[in-house]
């Protein structure tokens, strides 16, 4: 990554909040012990928020209400980042995003071969 300058780099990750999102998943008991934990099953309210994190800041997100799936990610990249993003190798041309399994949908590599 050292051949690529700052500006031309930007990361994209989701995130979640929901009621769960404070519940400990791990503990621990004494030895010989079986770790007791207890907590409430909540349907509940869920937000997700998406942004494009650059050298200067955040350049974009959105928070919607629900997950994101690959059609709601793609209208993200389309509507509201690649607009800010130039072809290759100018400003926020390469975008950086994990493995999800919503990154991996076809229109979403049309869309990044499309913008260059």
């Amino acid at each position: 990554m050292s051949q690529y300058s700052a500006e031309e780099i930007g990361f994209i990750d989701e995130t979640l909040k929901d009621e769960r999102t404070t519940f400990r998943w791990n503990g621990c008991s004494a030895k010989g012990m079986c770790v007791q934990k207890k907590g409430v099953f909540v349907w509940g309210h869920r937000l997700s928020a998406v942004g494009l994190l650059m050298l200067d800041g955040m350049a974009a997100c959105s928070v919607i209400e629900g997950s994101f799936t690959a059609m709601k990610f793609a209208h993200f990249l389309e509507h509201d980042m690649l607009l800010l993003c130039s072809p290759y190798p100018g400003l926020l041309s390469i975008l950086i995003m994990d493995n999800a399994h919503i990154h991996h949908h076809e229109e979403i590599e049309e869309l990044a071969h499309n913008a260059g």
